[in-house]
């Protein structure tokens, strides 16, 4: 195939990672579902979607639990094409690489098909590795600067605010490079817009990340620890300690304790040191994002025997007693992934998954004070509190927290006009069938609308690539609804102020006739 014909396209169903959301192709419209391989291919899909009146989008590994790549149709009635970027490679001297490494300037440019681990390997071979990292090395490129994931690294951004330079494939045909020299628009960096972009301003070809030296593999120190903190001054003082004297901090919160018997806390920690004993580095080998898109894998392998499994954490929701006992597990699995890949001198931990939902939350913490750390005490106890008093429904995992810098990202969680201001990212985890979540069981939803409207009255803004939106702030006190909520999602738009309103300007600017403004994103900025 030449670079100058469509790319081989499919017309298959399409469902994310969860499964809360699976499109199911008109029949008889042909191939909606391309998957490039170089520039002159993926410049042939986009003029079919132009040509078209179609709505454009990417899809990565498939973890986004919004609506953001696709939904069950569109109610304007234009086609909806995918482009899969796994396979997709335009770096290199002859244009058939997927990553480039400058040691010199400790930068990585890679296409934004490739996943996090594959990343990872090629660093780690070269003595350098990234600034953050997420606990699964299983995520594209792509996705991870698309919307505001982030690590455990305490005075690094999101993983998109790591991120130098953006190469992006705009509606009109044309490429341009998006970097910090990139001129501003209205008082506002195109930079700003492109970190977090949530596909909006056209298709990321490439992206350069900024990275860090890492000469041995004893460079990243592990370590964990498991503790109780039982009062919110207990609290501020532990985690005080804790932040101040770590790299990068992962935690995991158990309202299920009992002591001497389980730990409220377990703490994954790293640090960046120079090393006593000198190993040579040892990658990690990944697996190749093009041949897992090909035999129809993505994003986070499965447990094994995973749908039992399922089925028993959703019944545990039912009952304190098991919800707490799985918790436990949980987190006695974490402790065990984590020492194993201590053991490997890796910080991806996470090499497989139980298919759950998300909620997650960015609340801002001005400093890592005693102050700013009883607030996020009093985050968890909306939880905490819940799991200890009764409840409908009872969480069956760990919550998982971790601590993030702020940037001037305009659509991520963490924007900030005060440099320096730090972030709590809060996890909740709930375990469902295969469904969209208006078939979400009613405890379910009332316990996530429930927690929610605490945290959002606490300031916190959500995670863009998971679920949240969970009742609508125009009805009836105590409500619940199924996820993104319109009036939420009005809300929502009124608290971002101006950040919104910049980017959807910069967006429109980039792709009037809206090939890759999809009704989620519509719903977003504009309603």
């Amino acid at each position: 195939m030449t670079g100058t014909q469509v790319a081989a396209s499919s017309s298959t169903a399409w469902s994310n990672w969860t499964k809360n959301i699976t499109y199911q192709p008109p029949v008889g419209g042909g191939g909606y579902y391309f998957t490039p391989k170089n520039l002159g291919e993926l410049k042939q899909v986009l003029k079919k979607a132009v040509s078209d009146n179609a709505v454009l989008r990417v899809s990565g590994q498939r973890h986004s639990q919004p609506p953001l790549v696709i939904g069950t149709s569109d109610p304007s009635g234009r086609p909806l094409y995918l482009v899969d970027m796994s396979c997709y490679a335009d770096l290199g001297p002859s244009g058939d690489q997927t990553m480039v490494v400058d040691v010199v300037n400790k930068r990585i440019t890679v296409n934004t098909g490739v996943r996090e681990d594959q990343v990872d390997e090629l660093l780690t071979r070269n003595n350098l590795m990234l600034r953050t990292v997420t606990a699964g090395g299983f995520f594209s490129i792509g996705g991870m600067t698309a919307v505001d994931v982030h690590g455990a690294t305490i005075d690094a951004p999101i993983f998109a605010g790591t991120v130098s330079s953006f190469t992006i494939l705009r509606a009109d045909g044309t490429v341009v490079t998006i970097d910090e020299t990139s001129s501003a628009v209205d008082g506002w960096k195109p930079m700003q817009f492109a970190r977090v972009n949530l596909g909006g301003l056209g298709i990321v070809t490439s992206v350069t990340i900024d990275v860090l030296d890492r000469p041995y593999a004893t460079t990243l120190q592990a370590s964990s620890v498991s503790f109780d903190a039982t009062s919110r001054d207990a609290f501020a003082q532990r985690f005080q300690q804790l932040l101040t004297s770590h790299d990068r901090v992962e935690v995991f919160y158990n309202p299920y304790f009992v002591w001497p018997i389980t730990n409220e806390y377990f703490a994954a920690c790293w640090d960046v040191v120079d090393p006593a004993e000198k190993l040579p580095n040892q990658p990690v080998p990944a697996q190749d994002a093009c041949t897992l898109a090909q035999e129809d894998e993505f994003g986070a392998p499965l447990l094994p025997g995973e749908a039992v499994a399922e089925w028993v954490a959703i019944e545990a929701q039912k009952a304190k007693l098991s919800a707490g006992g799985l918790t436990v597990a949980g987190i006695a699995s974490i402790s065990k992934s984590v020492a194993e890949a201590a053991a490997a001198h890796s910080d991806l931990w996470l090499t497989e998954a139980a298919r759950v939902m998300f909620m997650s939350y960015f609340l801002p913490m001005p400093a890592i004070d005693a102050e700013s750390l009883g607030r996020v005490w009093d985050s968890l106890q909306v939880v905490g509190k819940r799991m200890q008093q009764g409840s409908s429904f009872y969480i069956a995992a760990p919550m998982e927290f971790r601590f993030v810098t702020g940037s001037d990202v305009a659509m991520a969680g963490t924007y900030t006009a005060d440099p320096g201001t730090l972030f709590v990212n809060l996890d909740l985890i709930g375990f469902v069938e295969a469904v969209s979540t208006d078939q979400y069981p009613p405890a379910l939803l009332q316990f996530f609308a429930d927690v929610e409207r605490a945290w959002v009255a606490m300031g916190g803004l959500p995670h863009n690539g998971k679920m949240y939106g969970f009742y609508d702030p125009k009805g009836p006190p105590g409500n619940y609804t199924a996820a993104f909520n319109p009036n939420f999602l009005a809300e929502l738009r009124e608290r971002r102020g101006a950040p919104l309103k910049a980017f959807a300007a910069y967006r429109q600017s980039q792709d009037p006739g809206g090939t890759f403004y999809n009704p989620y994103l519509r719903a977003l900025l504009e309603g």
